[in-house]
């Protein structure tokens, strides 16, 4: 970018736009595929794959 050129003067105004109206965060959530919401950590928080109690104070009495 040259010295005399603004950010607006290089930007299309498609692009533009959608920074300064950004879609909604629920709108975007929606169109991810699975593979992204199951892979990103802040959508989708880790389980255990474990198919043992962890708790052993929980279990009964025998």
């Amino acid at each position: 970018m040259a010295e005399n050129e603004r950010p607006e003067d290089v930007l299309s105004p498609e692009v533009l736009d959608k920074i300064k109206h950004p879609p909604a965060i629920d709108n975007v959530m929606q169109q991810l595929s699975t593979e992204e919401v199951m892979g990103n950590p802040a959508m989708t928080p880790p389980t255990l794959d474990d198919s043992r109690d962890e708790r052993s104070d929980l279990k009964r009495d025998e």
